[in-house]
Parts: structure tokens; sequence; C-alpha cells
């Protein structure tokens, strides 16, 4: 993906040039470096998910039940 510049010229003036943006739309994959944390009773513990995805993913963490974990 990026932007890229494509120029024309055949020595007669002038040359030409169109800037195109290319974007390129792949499905979600997901990096979880630890899939299973444990931790005492009332403590915090910080879950890592890792997206890449184009366009944009919409992330949240659901236990069980399907509640959700943070809004």
């Amino acid at each position: 993906m990026g932007a890229y510049l494509c120029i024309a010229s055949n020595d007669v003036p002038p040359a030409v040039s169109k800037r195109i943006t290319l974007n390129v739309n792949f499905a979600p994959v997901i990096k979880v470096p630890n899939q299973l944390l444990g931790a005492p009773l009332g403590t915090d513990v910080q879950l890592e998910c890792y997206v890449e995805a184009f366009p944009n993913t919409i992330n949240y963490w659901v236990k069980n039940r399907g509640e959700m974990l943070l809004d």
C-alpha cells in the first residue's frame, strides 16, 4: 500500500506525471503474545492483542458469556 508516482517522458516536452494511492484490503491478522494469564483475585491484568488489517478494525474483549470487558 502507499502512494506511487507514474512519470511518462519521450523527449518531447513536457513530461507528464500522475500520482495514485494504492490500498490493499485484507482480512485481520491477530497476534496475542500471552494466551494464558493468571493473577491473584482483585489485582489488575493487562490483556494484549495486536491486530493488522485494512480497513481499520474495531477491537474489543468479551468474556465467555459475551459480556464486554471494556467499553
